[in-house]
């Protein structure tokens, strides 16, 4: 997979080329794709402060109203109705295979607080599948990500950079943007020329 650089504008509009950004074919079909950009999505461990009593709760006070959230970007990507299919089957299938591994673990160490043989059995089988399904959670973790793209913005704000596309769209769109960003500085065209 490779990664292009595009203009914000042509991303948040969706003006850029019509080919597939994961499989590279011609595609009418869009998704709105957004990501965080920067700052945080929430508080993490400071909400340990509530076990501190009313010293920490006046400090998580503190944080949460001068806490900055976080920025997203939001852009309408060219993608395949094949390629969405995928991302949508990799996203059930971690989901489903997550839930089997953590209903297996709970019910296993249920099952060890009785002591009859038939329990332990049972409770080591439901071990055995619990490691299973938390691999088989890791691969399709890995197929999810595989299927989708990342976004990232330059220091400018200007400039999108997109991460796991396929080559075709990567080529098609730095062509995109090589002929705008000539008609819109003559001046670099003319050096250009003169090289």
């Amino acid at each position: 997979m490779a990664e292009v650089t595009v203009f914000i504008d042509d991303a948040v509009r969706g003006t850029l080329p019509a080919l597939c950004i994961k499989e590279g074919v011609p595609t009418g079909d869009r998704l709105t794709v957004s990501e965080r950009v920067s700052g945080s999505a929430g508080l993490g461990v400071a909400w340990l402060l509530i076990l501190f009593g009313p010293l920490g709760w006046l400090v998580l006070f503190i944080i949460a109203c001068t806490h900055r959230p976080a920025d997203y970007v939001t852009a309408n990507l060219p993608f395949s109705e094949f390629a969405y299919r995928r991302m949508t089957v990799a996203r059930r299938m971690m989901r489903t295979w997550t839930g089997l591994s953590l209903a297996s673990a709970v019910l296993a160490l249920v099952l060890l607080m009785y002591e009859s043989p038939a329990a332990v059995a049972t409770s080591v089988a439901l071990g055995v599948f619990f490691v299973a399904a938390l691999v088989s959670s890791f691969v399709e973790a890995h197929r999810l990500r595989l299927a989708k793209v990342g976004l990232g913005l330059d220091a400018s704000r200007r400039w999108l950079t997109i991460s796991g596309v396929h080559p075709d769209f990567a080529r098609a769109a730095q062509e995109q943007a090589w002929g705008a960003d000539r008609i819109r500085h003559p001046a670099s065209d003319r050096a250009l020329r003169r090289d």
